[in-house]
């Protein structure tokens, strides 16, 4: 209730990167690898469909999805061209 959350939006002639940062504890280790996956979650109410979907929606644009802890970091990276995307 507490942390903050910060959004960078970062441009390179290839690419639009979009990073979300929070100050929360982080995500541990040992689920940081499978957090991606469909139906994984660590909620006795979630679905573990959220990020699995959000990562596939962002591969149909062309663009990946990365996470890395300390801070929890998500970066988006999606092509500004699609049509020159191998």
């Amino acid at each position: 209730n507490k942390g903050t959350i910060n959004i960078r939006i970062l441009d390179n002639s290839s690419n639009a990167i979009i990073a979300v940062e929070d100050s929360g504890p982080g995500i541990e280790s040992s689920v940081l690898p499978k957090i991606f996956d469909p139906l994984f979650t660590t909620k006795q109410t979630g679905t573990g469909l959220g990020l699995s979907i959000c990562k596939k929606i962002v591969e149909q644009h062309g663009g990946n999805i990365t996470v890395k802890n300390n801070p929890t970091t998500f970066i988006v990276r999606l092509p500004k061209n699609l049509s020159t995307q191998a």
